[in-house]
């Protein structure tokens, strides 16, 4: 009976080892698809970061200019207020 109740305990033994080795084959292939997937997030996170830098210089360089345009709009209206007293006296 000794060596019946033996050889199940050994058996329940293997088979646990058996299962839990396959798991950890299954974790070690999700853990290297989820590193994976982290440098491609962490890659595309930086290529994000420098296109939003980029568009920001791009964004001040044109309020820049939008600044520029009104003034020169406003010395124009300046200029043709002034053409306009001259002409009526």
């Amino acid at each position: 009976m000794r060596q019946v109740g033996r050889n199940v305990g050994i058996s329940m033994m293997l088979v646990v080892g058996l299962l839990l080795a396959g798991c950890g084959q299954e974790m070690k292939k999700e853990n290297e698809q989820l590193k994976t997937q982290v440098a491609s997030l962490q890659k595309e996170n930086a290529d994000l970061k420098t296109e939003s830098m980029a568009l920001k210089g791009d964004n001040e360089a044109l309020k820049k200019q939008l600044d520029g345009m009104k003034q020169h709009m406003d010395q124009m209206q300046q200029r043709m207020k002034a053409g306009k007293s001259v002409k009526k006296r």
